[in-house]
C-alpha cells in the first residue's frame, strides 16, 4: 500500500455509518484469548489504537477500569460514542488521534489493541512509541479478521463481486485476493523485531453469511470502494453488483467463505 494512501486524512470519510453496521462482528474468542493471555481482571487501562467505531474497545471495556479509544476519523468516534450510549458503557474515552499522536501524555496502559488498523501505520515506529506507554508485564495485541492463508478458491458470488468491483475501480488488488506477501511485511515480523517479547498467535475460523445488501454495506465501509470513491456511479454500481451476484446466487444468501479471526500478541518484559 502506498504512503500516499496511508497518509490520506479522508481515507475513511463517509464510511463510519457502514463500518459500524456491516463489518463482521468479532467472535467470542476476542475476549477470551486476550483475557487469558494478559490476565485481565477489570483493572488497568486499555488503549485501542485505530479503534474505528469501537468494536474492540466496546467488547473489552468490562475488563478494564478505563478504555481510551483513539482514531483519526471524527465520524468513527461519533459512531463509537453513540454505540457506547446505547450499550450503557461508560468507561470508554473517545480520542481524536492516531499513531503519530502517541505520547506520554496519554498515560500508561496494561494493554494496547489494534483491530484491523496496524497495517495503516508505520509499524516499527508505532511499536517503538508504544513500548514506553505499556506497563511492565502488559502487552500489545494486533487483532483482526480476514481470509485464511492460504486462501481457498473464491466462491462464485465472490468472483462476481470482483468482476463488478474491478469494472468500477480499475485493476486494483482487493483485500481478499490471494496474494503471496513477503514474510518481512507480516505483522509478526514487526512484532518480533520490536522491544516486546513472547510473540504468540491465535487463529480461529468463524461463520458469517452475507446478503447482497449487507455486502454492499460492507463495501461502503472500506477505504477503496465507498460511496465517496464511487461518486455519481453509486446507483449504477449497486444495480450491476446486485444483478451479477443474484445471477450466480439467486437466493441472495452469500455463504461458504468463513473469515479467520487472528490475534498476534506480545508482552513487555
Amino acid at each position: 500500500m502506498s504512503e500516499s494512501r496511508k497518509n490520506d486524512p479522508a481515507l475513511y470519510k463517509g464510511t463510519a455509518w457502514y463500518y459500524a453496521r456491516f463489518r463482521p462482528t468479532y467472535p467470542p474468542a476476542l475476549v477470551r484469548v486476550l483475557r487469558d493471555k494478559y490476565g485481565l481482571d477489570g483493572t488497568g487501562r486499555l488503549l485501542d489504537l485505530g479503534c474505528g467505531p469501537g468494536p474492540v474497545a466496546m467488547a473489552l471495556a468490562h475488563l478494564f477500569d478505563e478504555v481510551v479509544a483513539m482514531d483519526p476519523e471524527p465520524e468513527m468516534l461519533d459512531e463509537g460514542r453513540e454505540a457506547a450510549k446505547r450499550a450503557k458503557v461508560a468507561n470508554v474515552c473517545w480520542v481524536d488521534g492516531g499513531s503519530n499522536d502517541l505520547s506520554p501524555a496519554l498515560g500508561q496502559f496494561r494493554l494496547v489493541t489494534m483491530g484491523n488498523s496496524f497495517h495503516w501505520m508505520d509499524r516499527a515506529r508505532t511499536l517503538d512509541a508504544l513500548y514506553d506507554l505499556v506497563t511492565d508485564d502488559g502487552g500489545v495485541a494486533v487483532v483482526g479478521e480476514g481470509a485464511p492463508i492460504p486462501a481457498p478458491p473464491p466462491t462464485r458470488w465472490r468472483t462476481a463481486i470482483n468482476e463488478v468491483a474491478r469494472r468500477y475501480l480499475g485493476d486494483v488488488r482487493l483485500p481478499w485476493d490471494a496474494v503471496q506477501t513477503d514474510p518481512s511485511e507480516w505483522h509478526e515480523a514487526f512484532l518480533e523485531a520490536s522491544r516486546f517479547k513472547e510473540l504468540t498467535t491465535y487463529e480461529e475460523s468463524f461463520e458469517i453469511s452475507w446478503t447482497v445488501e449487507s455486502m454492499l454495506g460492507n463495501l461502503y465501509s472500506t477505504s477503496f470502494c465507498n460511496r465517496r470513491v464511487l461518486g455519481d456511479r453509486v446507483e449504477a454500481f449497486e444495480r450491476d453488483l446486485r444483478a451479477a451476484v443474484l445471477a450466480v446466487e439467486p437466493s441472495g444468501i452469500l455463504s461458504g467463505e468463513p473469515p479467520e479471526f487472528f490475534a498476534k500478541m506480545v508482552r513487555k518484559r
